[in-house]
């Protein structure tokens, strides 16, 4: 099948490719989540080892991206494609976060208001991506509130980039097509 966008296709086709990239995505944030859940935090020295996981998780998260933006680029459909990379990118960025404020919390439990489960952890993350901070759990040593600045910095910039940069590929894709207008 040649790229195409989605409202070339036939009804059922489209409904198909819809639900195919749904179920996808679903189970992408399933896997994310699980992982998450599962991998052990490890043991060391807290600011090495926090300062490391951040930066192994930063490492991870653009080789996804890099992967994902040239999954769109192959595509069929472009456009769903862009879709599901960022139901992979989103989880993926929150659960680095969460895993590193979790890793700090229970190395060095004065770093936040409360030692971090992990349930917490990724409730702490996803309340600061949405910039609400209802201030129940905040940072409170150095370490945390840098890496707590970090993430909402990132945070400002993360969805119009990452949306940005796959519509963009998706958009790419289509115009590489023989017999498309540039």
């Amino acid at each position: 099948m040649t790229t195409s966008r989605l409202t070339e296709l036939s009804r059922r086709e489209r409904r198909r490719a819809m639900l195919d990239t749904a179920l996808r995505s679903t189970l992408s944030v399933a896997v994310i989540v699980g992982l998450y859940y599962v991998v052990p935090l490890g043991g060391g020295a807290a600011d090495a080892l926090s300062l490391t996981g951040a930066a192994i998780g930063a490492a991870i998260f653009v080789a996804v991206m890099t992967w994902q933006v040239r999954r769109i680029l192959s595509a069929d459909v472009p456009e769903l494609r862009a879709i599901e990379s960022l139901a992979v990118v989103l989880p993926l960025f929150l659960v680095v976060c969460a895993w590193t404020y979790v890793t700090l919390s229970h190395l060095d439990a004065a770093s936040f208001s409360e030692v971090l489960s992990r349930s917490s952890g990724l409730y702490f993350t996803v309340i600061t991506f949405g910039t609400v901070g209802f201030g129940d759990i905040s940072p409170r040593a150095d370490l945390a509130r840098l890496l707590v600045s970090v993430q909402v910095l990132v945070d400002l910039g993360f969805l119009a980039v990452v949306v940005r940069i796959f519509l963009g590929a998706a958009r790419k894709s289509r115009s590489d097509e023989p017999g498309e207008d540039s």
